[in-house]
């Protein structure tokens, strides 16, 4: 007699069998996703690339920029002369007026003159034919020596003195011009920044400029002529003080500690531990965006079912991590 099947055991055996194949591709999805994840993660991430270099002689320079208006050097009153009687004002105001100009007429025939190159930016006259007092003058601004106004940050200003030499641009024309430091204040102005001490830098026109016109200032503020140096990112630090990697000529490396000078963007001055044309190690940070965009791409192949494959299983794989070796010179 032929035994019957219960067909609530099929049932449940089916239900089973669906279960187990849900929970496979959805383990495999996962692993795939996963493994997706940590390929993109390892290709954006930077890798520190050793490019060896040779330490060479250089000069190294930091500046100070700042930018502002053109001003006079010289602003004062010039006091009509008391007791003479005021004929006539014979110049316009805020015009260019050479030294020697005759500025104001008197009514016994005499005048007030431009003692330098000017331009008059107030005045206080009497009447025609009354009597000047004290009160009266003329106020101007010399033309000739001219100055620009800065603002040196507290960390910079042990780097400046009174004298020091200032490269002038022109913002309109690129005109070069040359000034000095002439003054510093010794009182500093607070911001969330930092202090900032005000300075003055005076030039002479060569009757060019005009007062109001923008320019930028450079301070060359350390300078170090002709040292050894090498790349910044081949200084290395420990506890014992700064070293550099020397490559010795059979290919083997040793740490040399080094004492170190100024730095700027690209060198630092080696002032013992090393000289010029030894061979070093420095260590430069690449992003291997390439590998990113790579694996964009097979993670659109994978989930399209492209490439000849068919969905979760298929062959993908991301280009290798290039290799990125600069070259210093």
């Amino acid at each position: 007699m032929k035994k019957k099947v219960n067909p609530i055991l099929i049932i449940i055996c089916i239900l089973v069998v669906v279960l187990v194949l849900i929970i496979y591709m959805y383990v495999s999805d996962s692993s795939s996703t996963t493994t997706y994840s940590q390929n993109l993660s390892e290709s954006t991430s930077n890798s520190n690339n050793v490019t060896e270099v040779t330490s060479s002689i250089q000069t190294i320079e930091n500046t100070l920029s700042s930018s502002g208006q053109i001003s006079s050097a010289l602003d004062e009153k010039i006091y009509l002369y008391a007791s003479k009687y005021f004929q006539a004002f014979l110049v316009e105001e805020n015009s260019y007026i050479p030294e020697g100009t005759n500025i104001v007429e008197y009514t016994d025939g005499t005048y007030l003159t431009a003692p330098y190159d000017l331009v008059i930016i107030s005045k206080e006259l009497p009447n025609t034919e009354e009597i000047c007092k004290s009160t009266h003058y003329i106020e101007v601004q010399s033309i000739n020596t001219l100055c620009m106004n800065l603002n040196i940050n507290e960390s910079d200003i042990t780097k400046v003195e009174i004298g020091d030499v200032v490269d002038i641009t022109i913002t309109a024309t690129e005109e070069k011009f040359q000034g000095n430091i002439t003054s510093i204040s010794e009182i500093g102005t607070y911001n969330s920044s930092g202090s900032t001490f005000p300075a003055v830098v005076t030039f002479e026109n060569n009757g060019n400029l005009k007062i109001g016109m923008s320019a930028t200032c450079e301070i060359i503020i350390e300078k170090a002529e002709n040292v050894v140096a090498v790349p910044v990112e081949a200084i290395q630090t420990s506890d014992e003080g700064k070293y550099v990697v020397v490559v010795n000529d059979d290919g083997s490396t040793k740490n040399v500690t080094v004492e170190t000078g100024i730095s700027n963007s690209a060198y630092t001055e080696i002032k013992s531990g090393i000289s010029e044309n030894t061979k070093v190690q420095m260590e430069t940070s690449t992003n291997s965006s390439s590998n990113m965009m790579e694996n964009f791409k097979n993670r659109e192949r994978f989930e399209n079912g492209s490439n000849g494959n068919s969905g979760p299983g298929g062959d993908f794989s991301g280009g290798g991590m290039p290799t990125n070796r600069g070259k210093m010179q």
